[in-house]
């Protein structure tokens, strides 16, 4: 086999090799297989926000059953107040990066409604 055929023969593995190197980039990140360290991050901090949040309703219901309160006194909109200030009791007991507060206040709030 000649030079000239060897290349010839090659011509569709070197071209398929260069196409999958353009190609498949666009098509791993377009379908969500490959994340930035941006988005990763922001999932991480997400999850600490939820976490938080939970332990901070946990302790709430823990104050509410110590004080023998009904839950449902607290659920609505309309007792809106009396839920931001049990929120406020919790999270006085609670170390929570002084970043993250108010977003822990918030998820907190949201899962006592």
């Amino acid at each position: 086999m000649t030079f000239n055929q060897r290349i010839e023969a090659g011509k569709p593995y070197l071209t398929g090799f260069v196409v999958g190197l353009i190609v498949a980039p666009i098509v791993a990140f377009s379908a969500g297989w490959v994340t930035t360290s941006g988005a990763r991050a922001t999932a991480v901090e997400d999850a600490r926000i939820e976490t938080l949040a939970l332990v901070c309703s946990e302790r709430a219901y823990g104050v509410l059953a110590s004080e023998s309160t009904n839950v449902d006194s607290f659920r609505g909109f309309d007792n809106r107040v009396a839920r931001n200030e049990l929120v406020a009791r919790t999270m006085a007991d609670m170390q929570v990066p002084e970043a993250l507060v108010s977003r822990v206040t918030s998820g907190c709030s949201q899962n006592l409604a």
